[in-house]
C-alpha cells in the first residue's frame, strides 16, 4: 500500500513537473513570437502599415474613353479591387497556391505538418508549406525575405506567419486576394495582375477567360521560367496543370478542361515600356506637366507627390480611337513618303543640296554622338576616328518594312552610314483638337518614340509655316474693310523697293485683275504679298499676335509667306477662331488629376478667348473653304470621302520643300499635320511630293475619314460652321463681275 502510494507521489510530482515545464516551453514560445512581434528577429511592420499597405503604384495616364494609354512607374503598378477580377483568376490562384485557403487563419498546419514529415523526416519533396497569406506578407513586407540560408530562412518564416496571422485579423479573405493580385510580378516590369492583363491579352482583369486566367496564374512560379512569348510549350503545360487543379476542386469541369488543353496561348502582347505602344509622345508631354505639378502641390503630411509611387491617375483630353486613326494614317503616308524619298535621291546625300544646303552636316552629327567623344577621349586621331565610324558591323535600324510590323531591321551597316540614314528618315507632327473646347484629341510628335526623341507637335519644336500664315494675312485684309472679291492686279509687288518679287502660279497672266480670295484659294505667293503690300507686315505679326502665337515675328514683307519659325500647337490653336467665329480656344490635354482612391487633386479646364470679330472670322474661314473646294487641298474631298462635308483649310510648303504642312477645319475639329525631317536643310527632292497637299494632307484627311466614320465619336459630319450673330452680315464670295483693279497699296517699305 505504502509503495503503491508513493509510487502515485512519484507520478504526479513527474506529471506536475511536466505540466510547468510544458507551460514554461508554451510561456516561452508566447514570449518568443512577441520578442518577434517587438523586433527581436528584425524590424516588423506596425499595425498601421498592416492595415494600410503601400505598395509602388504607378500612375496612369487615361483617355477620354477610359484606356489606359501609358503607366509612369519604378515599378509597373496599376491597383485594381476584387470585383475588378475575372472569378476564374480567383479560383486558379486558389486551386494552384493555397487549396485550403477559405478554411486557415493564415497557417495551414495540415500543410505544415504534410511538408514536416514527407519533405524533413522522408526526405521528398512535398512543396511548399506557405499560405497564399504567408506569401502575400513576403510580398508586402519583404525587407529580408531575400536572404538565402537555413537560419535566415527559419528567421523569415517565422516573421511570415506573425504578419499572415495579423493580415488575416484585419483582412476578409476576398481583400486578401485582392493585394495577393495586386503586389506580384509577372516580367516584362509589369506588376499586379492589371498591368499584366494589359501587357499578355491587352484586356482588363475581369475580361480574361479561363485559359488567360490560369495562364497568368501559371507564370507565378516564375515569370521568366513560364513566359508565354518565348516558352509557349512550357507555359501551356503549366498553363495545363492549373487548370486540372481548378477541376479536382469542382471549379470547373473536366469538360472544360478538355476544350481548352490543347489550345495555344494566343497572347495580345503589349510592351509597357514607355517607348512603345499608343500616343508616346503625348505621354511624355504629360510627364512633365505633371511633374511641374507635383513640385507646386503636396500631399497632407506635407510631402510630394511622386508619380512613380503614389498611383496618380491623369484624366487626359485624348481619345485612343482618334489617337489610334491619326498613328494609323501617319504610318501609312511615312511608308510611301520614306520610299518616295530615297528613290528621288537614289543615294544622294540631300543636305548638300537646295537653299538651306549644309554641306558638313553629317560631320557635324558623327561629331555630336557618345562613341566620337569616348573615341577622342582614348586619344584617337581624326583619321583613326573616321574609319572607326567608317567599319561595317551588324545593327538594327529602325525600317518601315521591318520585319513582323515591328519597324526594326537587321542590316549591316557602318555607324557613319546609319547616322546619314537617320538624317534621312521622314518625320511628322500632327494635333487634332475639339474647335470648340480647344481639347486635343490627337497628338502625334514623330514617327517611333524609341529612335526619335524629338516632338514635332509640341509648342517649344518650331518650324517654318509656309503658306499656313497666308489665311492670317488675308484677315488683317478682312478686318481692315476688303470683301473677298476685292481686285489686285496680277503683278510684282508694289512694296519692296522694287526689290522683292516672289514667285507666283502663273494661273493668270500678267496685269489680270484677280479677286483676293481667289489667291488664297491657290495660294498665290505674289496675290498674297499685294494684300500684304497694302497692310504691311506690322498688322500682320499684331493678327498673329491676337490668335495667341508668340513664336517671334520680324515684321519682313516675306512674313505673309511663312518665313517664320512657329510651332504647330500654336497654328493649330490659331485656326480655332477662324471655325469660332472669331474666339480662339487654347489647346488643353489635362482634365483632372486624382489619387489612387480617386479623391480629386485637380482640375482643368479650357480657357477660350475673343480674338477676332465675328465678320473677321466668318469671312476667312469661308474664303478658306474654297482651298478645300477648289484650290491646294482639293484632294481632301475626292480621295477621302469627305464631298458633303464643312471644311476649310490651308497647304503650306516652304523653301526646298523642307517643310510640308496642312490644317483642316471642320466645326468639330482643327486637325494640323507638318511633315518634314529633323533637320531642315533635309528635304524632298521634289514639289510634286514635298508640298503640303502631297505630304500632309493625307495624313489628315484619312484621319478625318476614320474619324468621322466612327459614329461613336459624335462628330457630325452634317454640321455647318457657326453664322454671324449679325444677321444682315453678308459679304459678296460671288467674284464673276469684278472690275479692273487698282493700286491701292498704302504701305511702303522703309528704306534701309
Amino acid at each position: 500500500m505504502a509503495k503503491s502510494k508513493t509510487n502515485f507521489n512519484n507520478f504526479w510530482q513527474t506529471f506536475r513537473l511536466v505540466q510547468i515545464y510544458l507551460w514554461a516551453f508554451i510561456l516561452l514560445v508566447i514570449l518568443f513570437f512577441i520578442g518577434i512581434n517587438e523586433g527581436l528577429l528584425g524590424e516588423m511592420p506596425d499595425l498601421e502599415a498592416i492595415q494600410n499597405p503601400h505598395t509602388a503604384v504607378s500612375t496612369t495616364v487615361w483617355s477620354v474613353d477610359g484606356e489606359v494609354l501609358g503607366t509612369f512607374y519604378n515599378e509597373n503598378r496599376i491597383e485594381v479591387s476584387y470585383n475588378e477580377l475575372s472569378p476564374y483568376l480567383v479560383k486558379a490562384l486558389v486551386a494552384t497556391e493555397d487549396k485550403r485557403f477559405y478554411d486557415h487563419s493564415g497557417i495551414d498546419l495540415k500543410g505544415l505538418f504534410r511538408v514536416f514529415i514527407r519533405t524533413g523526416l522522408m526526405g521528398q519533396d512535398a512543396g511548399g508549406g506557405s499560405t497564399l497569406t504567408q506569401q502575400l506578407a513576403k510580398n508586402l513586407f519583404h525587407q529580408d525575405f531575400g536572404k538565402t540560408g537555413k537560419l535566415s530562412r527559419l528567421k523569415q518564416k517565422l516573421k511570415e506567419w506573425i504578419l499572415a496571422a495579423k493580415i488575416e485579423r484585419n483582412f476578409t479573405k476576398d481583400e486578401i486576394i485582392n493585394l495577393y493580385f495586386n503586389t506580384i510580378a509577372f516580367g516584362y516590369n509589369s506588376y499586379g495582375i492589371k498591368t499584366a492583363s494589359f501587357t499578355y491579352f491587352y484586356k482588363k482583369p475581369k475580361d480574361l477567360n479561363l485559359q488567360e486566367s490560369a495562364t497568368l496564374v501559371a507564370m507565378l512560379n516564375g515569370p521568366s521560367l513560364f513566359n508565354p512569348r518565348i516558352r509557349e510549350p512550357k507555359t501551356r503545360e503549366r498553363r495545363n496543370l492549373v487548370i486540372q487543379r481548378m477541376v479536382e476542386l469542382n471549379y470547373v469541369s473536366q469538360k472544360q478542361f478538355d476544350s481548352v488543353a490543347q489550345k495555344p496561348i494566343k497572347l495580345n502582347f503589349h510592351n509597357p515600356d514607355f517607348r512603345e505602344g499608343i500616343a508616346t509622345y503625348f505621354r511624355m508631354i504629360v510627364r512633365e506637366e505633371l511633374k511641374s505639378w507635383c513640385d507646386k502641390h503636396k500631399k497632407a503630411d506635407g510631402s510630394k507627390y511622386d508619380i512613380y509611387k503614389d498611383g496618380l491617375n491623369v484624366y487626359t483630353t485624348i481619345d485612343s480611337r482618334m489617337q489610334a486613326y491619326a498613328e494609323e494614317a501617319m504610318r501609312q503616308q511615312m511608308k510611301y513618303l520614306q520610299k518616295t524619298f530615297f528613290a528621288e535621291w537614289r543615294g544622294k546625300q540631300p543636305w548638300k543640296f537646295g537653299e538651306r544646303a549644309k554641306p558638313d552636316l553629317l560631320n557635324k552629327a558623327m561629331r555630336e554622338t557618345p562613341l566620337y567623344e569616348q573615341l577622342k577621349a582614348a586619344g584617337k586621331s581624326e583619321a583613326d576616328i573616321q574609319k572607326t565610324f567608317n567599319e561595317k558591323h551588324e545593327m538594327t535600324i529602325y525600317d518601315y518594312n521591318g520585319e513582323n510590323g515591328d519597324y526594326n531591321k537587321d542590316t549591316v551597316m557602318s555607324s557613319l552610314d546609319s547616322l546619314a540614314y537617320y538624317l534621312q528618315m521622314v518625320q511628322c507632327g500632327f494635333l487634332a483638337v475639339d474647335a470648340r473646347t480647344g481639347e486635343i484629341k490627337a497628338w502625334i510628335g514623330g514617327t517611333h518614340m524609341k529612335y526619335f526623341q524629338l516632338d514635332h507637335a509640341k509648342k517649344s519644336t518650331k518650324r517654318q509655316v509656309g503658306s499656313t500664315m497666308k489665311p492670317l494675312q488675308y484677315a488683317v485684309a478682312i478686318e481692315r474693310g476688303y470683301e473677298p472679291c476685292h481686285p489686285f492686279t496680277y503683278s510684282a509687288p508694289a512694296c519692296g523697293n522694287g526689290g522683292w518679287n516672289p514667285a507666283g502660279t502663273n494661273r493668270w497672266k500678267e496685269g489680270e485683275s484677280v479677286p483676293m480670295q481667289e489667291g488664297l484659294w491657290y495660294s498665290d505667293n505674289r496675290m498674297t504679298a499685294n494684300v500684304m503690300c497694302d497692310f504691311g507686315p506690322e498688322a500682320l505679326v499684331e493678327m498673329a499676335r491676337k490668335l495667341k502665337i508668340e513664336s517671334a515675328l520680324e515684321p519682313v514683307p516675306a512674313l505673309c509667306l511663312g518665313v517664320s519659325d512657329i510651332s504647330l500647337t500654336e497654328m493649330v490653336g490659331a485656326y480655332t477662331a477662324f471655325a469660332n467665329l472669331g474666339t480662339y480656344s487654347q489647346p488643353v490635354f489635362i482634365k483632372k488629376i486624382t489619387d489612387k482612391k480617386g479623391n480629386v487633386l485637380a482640375t482643368f479646364g479650357t480657357n477660350q478667348q475673343e480674338a477676332l470679330a465675328e465678320n473677321v472670322a466668318y469671312t476667312t474661314n469661308e474664303m478658306m473653304k474654297g482651298v478645300i473646294d477648289k484650290g491646294t487641298g482639293a484632294k481632301l474631298r475626292s480621295r477621302y470621302n469627305l464631298k458633303t462635308m464643312a471644311i476649310s483649310g490651308k497647304t503650306g510648303t516652304t523653301q526646298s520643300n523642307a517643310d510640308a504642312w496642312f490644317i483642316g477645319v471642320t466645326p468639330d475639329l482643327v486637325t494640323g499635320c507638318w511633315v518634314g525631317f529633323d533637320q531642315p536643310s533635309v528635304h524632298f527632292a521634289s514639289t510634286a511630293t514635298g508640298q503640303g497637299g502631297a505630304a500632309a494632307l493625307p495624313i489628315v484627311g484619312e484621319f478625318l475619314r476614320k474619324s468621322y466614320n466612327n459614329n461613336q465619336l459624335h462628330l457630325n459630319p452634317n454640321a455647318g460652321f457657326p453664322m454671324p450673330s449679325d444677321s444682315t452680315y453678308a459679304p459678296n464670295f460671288d467674284c464673276s463681275n469684278i472690275v479692273n483693279a487698282t493700286d491701292t497699296a498704302v504701305w511702303k517699305l522703309p528704306k534701309e
